[in-house]
């Protein structure tokens, strides 16, 4: 089994120190990441749903409020269950943790192509993503159910497998063995899941 370029790899410590967080709890679980519990129980976040019209998701750090988009639950985005919003979830997180926290006013996040448009944009939101990435699909197990499956030789579609294992989508998967280097590709991981060449976010599928 190959290994690519680590310059494929992205890391963030912070991910993993909340996981650990959660699972000193009573009844902490590993895997899938209960990223609902995670924001709600421990970091006191409130998750409700809205019509957000292009918006997956939203984060207002003075109220500790998530908000998701009820249309997306409606569509079953990704399902089963709605893996696009436990992503959004945890890309919420992200931003919590990573822009909210420790910030003398931190701004409402708005989850949408438009608010992209400049460079500290994207660097901010690419932060949230890599955020959500690690939370929800540990290196450590990602790993571990690769090799248990045998690698990609074994499976004829390994980021459908290890997602339905780990309870993300097929892209979302996709895209973090390729930056694990467990893959050449992430496009030729899954065809099948909807990514297309192009596509301007590392994790969030469309």
């Amino acid at each position: 089994m190959m290994d690519v370029s680590v310059a494929n790899k992205y890391e963030d410590a912070r991910p993993d120190a909340l996981r650990e967080r959660h699972l000193a709890t009573p009844g902490g679980d590993e895997i899938p990441v209960p990223v609902e519990a995670i924001a709600e129980d421990l970091l006191g976040l409130r998750i409700e749903e809205a019509d957000l019209g292009d918006c997956s998701g939203m984060l207002l750090p003075a109220e500790r409020l998530i908000l998701l988009n009820a249309a997306e639950r409606a569509a079953g985005r990704n399902d089963p269950p709605l893996r696009r919003q436990r992503f959004t979830i945890a890309h919420e997180i992200g931003h919590w943790i990573c822009h909210a926290i420790g910030s003398p006013a931190p701004q409402t996040t708005y989850c949408r192509a438009q608010d992209m448009a400049n460079d500290a944009d994207r660097a901010l939101e690419r932060e949230a993503n890599v955020f959500a990435a690690e939370l929800l699909m540990p290196e450590a197990a990602v790993r571990g159910v690769w090799h248990e499956l045998g690698g990609s030789s074994a499976v004829t579609d390994p980021a459908g497998v290890i997602g339905n294992m780990l309870d993300v989508s097929p892209s979302a998967m996709g895209w973090r063995l390729f930056n694990l280097g467990l893959v050449e590709s992430a496009v030729g991981v899954r065809v099948s899941s909807g990514y297309q060449p192009g596509c301007p976010s590392p994790y969030r599928s469309s």
